[in-house]
């Protein structure tokens, strides 16, 4: 009875799971209005988490799951987290406050209950700003300064709300949310909901304290297979792909529509305002150069002189074949008989761009044909050369506009006048008599005007600029680029690794100075990585972990950590580390990435944000180490010679990943609530049905099934553990991968 009862519980969790994972694709196609109708928001779908719950606790009571302190603890936590929900699902009260200066409000308008909710106390907006990032016009904050009167109490008080600082009073949280164009109103999130919270952050709480109580717990399994595993060795057969890269065609380029490099490294240090953050010219040629070709330089050409070479000489270089075409139906738009074609091939005889007539097709709800997504890319490459040359790129002026504060234009922007003209006539022209020097060869004369933009810029914005050492670290960032070519050495080193392993399992012998070697070699990777993120962190001015290029080299890094901490257990681990580090890295080098440094959103500046991130990253890692495991699991299991014990050697891998499963699945738990409270503090709600917050929590249900091999006795077969990490695994990239790409979502960062 006992057992059909735990196994009724997880049928009905099993199926939550997969009515939760149709719902995400549900609002993707029929949008979010409907999957919350139909799903989240239903009757049903709230029974049957309630039946799931009760269940569970009837369980949980009659297997004296009591004695077991730490495990009793943790499964407490989640009824907490659970019951705190559904009481947030009932009693909770959501809406928005639009406040107009000097307008008291003591309502709002709750959505969930149709309903007007009236304040004990009133509202009003005595100003509203927006701060920006220092020199630039991008916003860092979004400030309303709110007067709160109470006629019960007689007190009244102004209150300052921002992104990430709400107002509590009386059991109501208010948050900034939106603002009127003329920043004479604020709109502000409301949420009463004291005790939904209450019990969720008992819940969250109770949750982080008895999973380190299970990590140190003697009588649980981690401790017994983390003792266990520290003594033995574990087998590893890979059968991966090399990967190859192939060398585009030789073109050279003329002399004469080349700047300089000294000239090009010149103009690289002026500073410019590129896309909120004040950085070297340098930074924004990288990126340019990276968007176009894939690359950091042009065959022999630096990414500075491709950026300039661009700017002055646009004529002479749209001759220049250095897109990469593949699809035939672009080839014989262009009329080319090679893979690269220039820019000029798809300019016809008219000037207009070849690609136009396929605006409809390419930018419409049907790109389903693979020339047409070539397309998009391509005609990108052409919008940004364009932005370029009409100097919409270049914001290197630092002038006062029309409200006093600090803004950078470009040459084509209508610069307000200035109280001393001469800074004006000092922008328009300073650009030209430049072009006029360098078309002359005078390199002398075109580094004084280089030099006077330069004092220009220090002179109008001096206090804000970056220091002498940023520019130098950011200079030396973009020079060296530490991560471009690392995925290469990590995927070689962790092939040979591979290779070496392969080698010593047939001679059943093993040679400790080799493995030491590669030991030293996975040191020295980890790190150049570290420097790397180390260099990235001092010049963006905050951790790198706020988009999918900067979380795959975290989770590189992370990697490599892990092979070093636990190389104790096997020279498997440090064949693991390169492999997964490797391929993170090969994946942040895909040009769908966005290497670009750039400021947080407001709402993203919280330091829950670091933790929320590294702890969920540490947890994929983990699952790539478990997926590469069971993918060898199966290469012993199908391949493995007659002389090998298959079975003992499966049983060991999958103890192995035994152990990395329980700081895998504690930590994508902790992760998830992390985010939780985080979402709480910057937007009213801990959990919002978004596409990313479900799939997290699928990955996380699907682990924890893995732990309850007494109910679910498909877990003790080796075989089908390891055919169920690999269904995890496809749940991560689902949840990192797929949600960014194809569901969307407030956590698409793509």
């Amino acid at each position: 009875m006992k057992k059909k009862i735990g196994l009724c519980a997880f049928i009905l969790l099993g199926l939550l799971t997969i009515i939760m994972g149709y719902a995400t694709w549900d609002e993707h196609i029929n949008g979010s209005r409907h999957a919350y109708s139909l799903f989240y928001n239903s009757g049903w779908f709230t029974i049957l988490w309630l039946v799931m719950t009760v269940i569970s606790c009837y369980y949980i009571a009659i297997s004296s799951l009591h004695k077991r302190l730490s495990v009793f603890l943790l499964h407490l936590a989640f009824v907490f987290i659970l019951v705190g929900a559904f009481t947030t699902r009932i009693s909770s009260k959501n809406g928005q406050v639009h406040l107009r200066k000097n307008q008291q409000i003591a309502t709002f308008f709750d959505p969930g209950s149709h309903k007007e909710i009236a304040f004990s106390f009133s509202l009003s907006l005595k100003s509203f700003e927006i701060e920006y990032y220092p020199g630039t016009d991008s916003p860092s904050n979004y400030v309303s300064v709110v007067e709160v009167k109470d006629a019960k109490k007689g007190e009244s008080f102004e209150r300052i709300i921002s992104m990430n600082n709400i107002l509590r009073y009386k059991g109501y949280r208010f948050y900034q949310a939106s603002f009127d164009e003329d920043w004479n109103g604020s709109i502000l999130s409301v949420n009463h909901d004291t005790w939904g919270i209450t019990l969720s952050y008992i819940g969250y709480f109770l949750m982080f304290f008895s999973m380190l109580f299970i990590l140190f717990d003697k009588r649980e399994r981690f401790r017994y297979l983390s003792k266990k595993l520290s003594q033995k060795a574990v087998l590893v057969v890979m059968l991966l792909c090399i990967p190859f890269f192939s060398n585009a065609q030789t073109v050279l380029i003329p002399d004469s529509i080349i700047v300089s490099k000294q000239q090009a490294e010149q103009l690289g240090k002026l500073w410019v305002d590129y896309q909120g953050r004040i950085c070297p010219i340098q930074t924004l040629a990288n990126d340019f150069t990276v968007k176009l070709i894939g690359k950091p330089r042009y065959k022999t050409v630096s990414s500075e002189q491709v950026f300039f070479g661009w700017l002055f000489y646009g004529e002479s270089w749209q001759h220049i074949p250095m897109f990469e075409i593949k699809s035939k139906e672009l080839k014989d738009m262009a009329d080319i008989g090679d893979n690269y074609a220039s820019l000029a091939d798809f300019t016809d005889s008219n000037g207009r761009n070849k690609l136009e007539l396929y605006y409809r097709q390419m930018y419409g709800s049907n790109k389903t044909e693979g020339w047409l997504k070539e397309a998009v890319k391509l005609n990108d490459k052409f919008h940004l050369i364009e932005m370029l040359q009409h100097g919409r790129l270049l914001k290197i002026f630092p002038m006062k506009n029309e409200n006093g504060n600090i803004q950078w234009y470009s040459p084509t922007m209508q610069i307000p006048p200035q109280e001393d003209k001469t800074e004006n006539a000092f922008a328009w022209h300073i650009l030209p008599m430049y072009y006029e020097a360098l078309q002359n060869g005078n390199d002398e004369e075109a580094n004084k005007y280089v030099d006077a933009l330069l004092v220009f810029q220090e002179k109008q914005v001096n206090d804000i600029l970056p220091s002498d050492t940023h520019l130098k670290a950011e200079l030396l960032n973009n020079k060296i680029r530490p991560f471009y070519y690392l995925f290469m050495v990590c995927l070689t080193i962790g092939f040979l690794c591979l290779f070496y392993f392969i080698y010593s399992t047939i001679r059943s012998k093993s040679y400790p100075k080799i493995e030491n070697g590669f030991y030293i070699v996975l040191w020295i990777v980890f790190c150049i990585a570290t420097i790397g993120i180390a260099l990235r962190t001092y010049v963006g001015g905050r951790m790198p972990m706020s988009n999918s290029y900067e979380t795959m080299i975290l989770l590189s890094w992370l990697s490599m950590l892990t092979g070093i901490l636990t190389r104790r257990y096997s020279f498997l681990i440090v064949v693991f580390s390169f492999l997964l580090g490797g391929f993170t890295l090969l994946v942040a080098h895909i040009s769908s990435m966005n290497p670009q440094i750039t400021p947080l959103m407001p709402v993203l500046r919280s330091p829950l944000l670091s933790i929320h991130v590294l702890t969920i990253m540490v947890s994929y890692g983990l699952t790539g180490f478990m997926a590469l495991n069971s993918i060898t699991s199966f290469a012993v299991w199908f391949f493995g010679g007659k002389k090998t014990d298959r079975v003992a050697y499966v049983e060991r891998m999958k103890e192995t990943s035994e152990l990395f499963m329980f700081p895998a699945a504690f930590l994508l738990g902790a992760g998830i609530f992390i985010g939780a409270i985080w979402a709480n503090v910057s937007w009213g709600r801990y959990w919002g049905w978004d596409p990313k917050e479900v799939w997290a929590l699928i990955t996380f249900l699907l682990m924890g099934f893995t732990f309850h091999k007494k109910a679910l006795k498909w877990f003790n077969n080796p075989l089908f553990y390891h055919a169920f990490v690999l269904v995890i695994l496809l749940a991560v990239l689902m949840t990192y991968f797929g949600v960014n790409y194809i569901l969307g979502g407030r956590h698409s960062y793509a």
